[in-house]
């Protein structure tokens, strides 16, 4: 995982502080869903997008918060979304970019992170940009190489919003799977010896509100807050 300068306990904000207004790309399953949950239990403000309304709507409901579906690769439909978030919140604290499978990944984030990091400009304090890279997002039949080509752009792109963000309080942090050494006599051919360990979606999410919360000292000791909809 880089970007992340120390990892604390998880923590609960501060019933009297400002809430994290934390913005989730992906949000409807998997890491996205994982660190929606994560913020929610902390008291944060959701603001959730996915390109799947049913799955979407169900979390939204479970969770509390603002919600609208996006397909995070179509360039328009990110600038809309986005235009209509700053309308009605002005600013986000945290952007997480868990959207799209293998390449698609990469894509969704250049694009989110663009359309977002002005609203992210507009916060105050510390803020973060987490890129959870995909794992597990080809087949089984396809080898290693066409993930590494995904991974190499996904990575550059992490490196490129590092610097357009040098000099702010906005934090890069990107979360990755490890390469490892495939079980011996499990692979058919030299190209399938390694495999890719997946991301702990649960890990990944406290991780990074555990990177947040220990930029933010002012938000701790928050009790779970009551749930209400706000999907409107």
């Amino acid at each position: 995982m880089l970007g992340i300068r120390r990892e604390v306990d998880a923590v609960r904000f501060k019933p009297n502080d400002d809430r994290p207004r934390v913005l989730i790309s992906g949000a409807a399953s998997g890491a996205g869903l994982a660190c929606a949950q994560a913020f929610a239990e902390r008291g944060a403000e959701l603001i959730l997008c996915d390109w799947d309304g049913i799955a979407l709507t169900r979390a939204a409901k479970q969770l509390g918060a603002f919600s609208r579906f996006c397909d995070a690769g179509a360039e328009r439909g990110v600038e809309i979304f986005v235009e209509e978030i700053g309308q009605r919140f002005g600013s986000i604290d945290v952007l997480i970019n868990a959207a799209g499978r293998g390449y698609v990944r990469a894509l969704t984030m250049m694009r989110m992170s663009r359309a977002a990091l002005p609203l992210l400009r507009k916060g105050r304090g510390y803020r973060l940009i987490a890129n959870i890279a995909p794992a597990g997002g080809f087949s089984q039949r396809e080898t290693i190489f066409p993930y590494a080509g995904s991974f190499a752009s996904f990575a550059r792109l992490s490196e490129t919003l590092v610097e357009q963000c040098r000099g702010t309080d906005i934090d890069i942090a990107c979360i990755t799977p490890r390469i490892v050494r495939a079980k011996q006599g499990s692979a058919q051919w030299s190209d399938q010896l390694y495999r890719l360990d997946r991301v702990d979606e649960l890990d990944a999410a406290e991780r990074i509100v555990s990177m947040f919360a220990a930029e933010r000292p002012a938000w701790q000791n928050r009790p779970p807050q009551t749930r209400t909809n706000r999907r409107a």
